[in-house]
């Protein structure tokens, strides 16, 4: 499965630096010492919302936004500098039921993002469940981290409505796979999301319909449990998101 280029942890800026896409992304060629500019965040932030409908929390717009306005802090950049940067883009596609949105600088990949079509179901809503079953099916092959972890915790406490007993449910057993999995002597020795969340939506002791609020704790769980403040692809929170803005259209 196709994984989204890590984001480069930054520092603070200094007045003989200037943040620039290489300091952020892994990205080379021209777009790898052009300086991030307030404007280069717009134009990636619209690009993010006629395509996906929102500008997703930690996504490519969000940390450009946050570079952006440390150079211009720090009095490195003019806040009404135009573009230096060409080919700001977001594009989608779709195959097996999955809908795939592609952010690029200079027709480098910085962000993508893997959301299901959800089939029809017996119930009017998506359901927390069925979400954690989704995860299992388009990022099963993922090995759990911490991230991870207090992401599918978070998520079955909206769905259960309280903490289970210490050393049960889900959240446990994820935590559990994402310790065990730093000691993991190879990959293949890994706990998978595919392990922990296949056929969740049977595990849960309690279910229920997707919210925007679920989706934001969710989603800020696994981004305040990420050392590089993003989200695995196609993982608890982008799903999770996914579901609530399909349940706000369902009538």
């Amino acid at each position: 499965m196709a994984q989204e280029p890590p984001k480069k942890e930054a520092g603070k800026p200094d007045q003989q630096h200037t943040f620039k896409y290489g300091d952020v992304f892994y990205v080379s060629g021209q777009a790898e010492n052009k300086p991030v500019l307030p404007e280069d965040a717009s134009s990636m932030e619209s690009a993010e919302k006629i395509v996906m409908g929102h500008s997703p929390y930690g996504g490519p717009a969000s940390s450009m936004r946050t570079t952006a306005e440390a150079n211009v802090q720090a009095g490195l950049v003019d806040p009404n500098s135009r573009r230096t940067t060409e080919g700001i883009r977001v594009t989608e596609s779709g195959d097996h039921g999955t809908r795939i949105v592609t952010e690029s600088v200079n027709d480098e990949v910085v962000g993508q993002f893997i959301e299901p079509q959800f089939a029809e179901s017996t119930t009017p809503k998506v359901t927390i469940g069925e979400t954690l079953d989704a995860v299992a099916l388009y990022a099963g092959d993922q090995p759990i981290d911490d991230a991870d972890a207090a992401a599918i915790a978070a998520a079955e406490k909206r769905a259960v409505g309280a903490d289970p007993p210490p050393g049960w449910g889900l959240g446990a057993e994820a935590r559990y796979a994402a310790d065990r999995n730093v000691r993991a002597p190879r990959p293949e020795f890994m706990t998978t999301l595919d392990d922990v969340l296949k056929d969740a939506s049977h595990k849960l002791a309690r279910d229920k319909a997707v919210t925007t609020e679920d989706a934001k704790v969710v989603m800020e769980a696994e981004v305040c449990n990420n050392p590089e403040m993003t989200t695995t692809i196609g993982g608890v929170g982008e799903m999770m998101s996914a579901a609530a803005r399909l349940n706000q259209t369902t009538k």
